[in-house]
């Protein structure tokens, strides 16, 4: 059975070490994430004091999530990322930066990223600190909502759209651009755009298709890159718990630029490329690529071409919001899934198709499935 990230980051012993006897899962992803933030900081970064008062509000942050850990499991994995970003939030971000400023709409995206903890429904926070509702509709105009929700306000007022594990929509930015939202994603954008520039800060992922204005670019901020964009059709998957950061180019062209500790020499992409950045390594992959597989959620649809297991299981616990728990032995290292999956169909349905149900049962209990080998 798993532990909590405490014992495996504050017991007895190497932390690297615990870890890397941990059994894979989203514990184990968090512990590494902390692990990693910890043990990046460059030599100029806060003193050794500053850093275990940091580590001691994490644990103790981490300590009163586990005490509803038995309530509800995936409330624990949300919440925890939560509880800690909340902590790290603005200090941290100059931590990991050292000597580079960070862009206002960034700060204002960063402080909102505990909204996830609610995977109720789709809300908008303005400038301010209220909260609104939003109805499921099939299109939301961000220039109705920071009109009627946040005044007209100036450029450097931002709201922060949430979108919680479950759902996924549509909206129309200020200048007509379009952006396709998935589930678990967060869009900051200023109530009024600047200008002599458009930009906005993603959460997740999104599909964007951008109205062209050549003397007013369109830049979107995440927590490793920055887009900069004239009039272009892409996709970009930003997700702070994955391993990676990509971006991928249907029309038109974008030119790419590293942010904080992910730093790489600036480059355009052309149509049918792919770039992936792994976090861990601070490694830039280009490649030629099927666009049509990673924007095809946009249709309720999954297009998978040799997916690792473990990343298509993450990705149907965002949509679905259900956790997926795997025994044993039953997501494999380098295990690939190759196919056509569809997002209307229900959860259970699609494990199927997945594992073979001769050999693996796959129960549900409300939101939590698990998959387990059958016993000979």
């Amino acid at each position: 059975m798993n532990r909590n990230v405490e014992d495996i980051l504050g017991g007895d012993g190497d932390p690297r070490q615990n870890l890397d006897k941990e059994p894979d899962g989203p514990i184990k992803r968090m512990a590494a994430s902390i692990l990693n933030i910890l043990n990046s900081q460059p030599n100029s970064g806060p003193s050794l004091e500053d850093r275990e008062q940091l580590w001691a509000q994490i644990k103790s942050n981490i300590s009163k999530i586990n005490q509803q850990r038995n309530k509800n499991i995936r409330r624990l994995r949300l919440a925890a990322a939560a509880s800690i970003a909340s902590v790290f939030t603005v200090s941290l971000w100059f931590w990991l930066s050292p000597g580079t400023t960070q862009a206002p709409i960034a700060h204002a995206a960063l402080s909102n990223q505990n909204l996830l903890l609610d995977t109720s429904a789709i809300k908008l926070k303005g400038s301010g600190e209220r909260i609104f509702i939003l109805n499921d509709t099939a299109v939301i105009d961000l220039s109705l909502l920071s009109v009627r929700y946040g005044g007209r306000g100036t450029t450097d007022s931002f709201n922060t759209l949430t979108v919680p594990y479950g759902k996924r929509t549509e909206v129309v930015l200020p200048d007509g651009s379009k952006a396709w939202l998935n589930a678990g994603s967060q869009l900051t954008f200023p109530q009024q755009f600047d200008t002599n520039k458009r930009e906005i800060y993603l959460e997740g992922e999104g599909y964007f298709d951008v109205v062209h204005d050549f003397n007013k670019p369109f830049l979107v901020h995440t927590a490793d890159m920055l887009i900069k964009v004239l009039g272009t059709a892409f996709n970009v998957s930003s997700y702070r718990d994955d391993a990676f950061t990509s971006t991928v180019l249907v029309s038109g062209k974008i030119e790419l630029q590293g942010v904080g500790k992910q730093q790489f020499k600036n480059l355009v992409l052309e149509p049918g490329s792919t770039a992936v950045l792994q976090k861990n390594a601070s490694r830039l992959e280009i490649r030629k690529d099927d666009v049509q597989s990673h924007i095809s959620w946009t249709q309720r649809q999954l297009i998978l071409k040799s997916t690792p297991l473990a990343e298509l299981l993450i990705r149907l616990e965002r949509i679905y919001n259900t956790e997926i728990v795997a025994v044993n032995e039953v997501v494999r290292e380098n295990e690939t899934f190759s196919g056509r999956l569809d997002l209307t169909q229900p959860l259970v349905r699609l494990l199927a198709i997945i594992y073979d149900q001769q050999a693996y049962d796959i129960n549900q209990e409300e939101r939590r499935i698990i998959i387990q080998q059958k016993s000979n």
